[in-house]
């Protein structure tokens, strides 16, 4: 199958039109417990991946930043600690999990829901960790 970002845009509208949230060219977010969840092509990628993003907190949230970061690098390391996800610091000063996946593999309903399962998941843990450094 050769799905393209529009495709997964239509289907993450039919599949949570109630807090899905239109963007601009290749980028949307679904609005869930979680937070935004944005879902976006990044120029110079290749065609059939995705990003998956969601902010994880701010560094002004963070009485020991420092140490959550070394906590994030060590997660990142081979990817160990963050299930396949990456975890960095946006231009916004905040600390973001990104996923990036083809978009193929969240082709259907039922993919397009264990991906999200599986990010807000790790998301979540890391939001638990984080209170360990504020």
């Amino acid at each position: 199958m050769n799905s393209d970002f529009n495709d997964l845009e239509e289907l993450a509208r039919r599949r949570y039109g109630q807090v899905f949230v239109q963007g601009e060219y290749d980028f949307f977010s679904l609005v869930l417990e979680a937070g935004a969840i944005e879902f976006f092509r990044a120029a110079g990628e290749p065609e059939g991946d995705v990003f998956i993003r969601a902010k994880i907190l701010s560094i002004d949230e963070l009485q020991r930043a420092g140490d959550f970061a070394k906590a994030a690098l060590t997660g990142n390391y081979f990817w160990d600690g963050t299930r396949g996800a990456t975890i960095s610091l946006g231009g916004d000063d905040a600390f973001y999990l990104t996923e990036r996946r083809s978009i193929d593999e969240i082709a259907d309903e039922e993919s397009l829901e264990q991906c999200l399962n599986d990010f807000t998941s790790t998301l979540g843990d890391w939001r638990e960790r984080s209170v360990l450094y504020v």
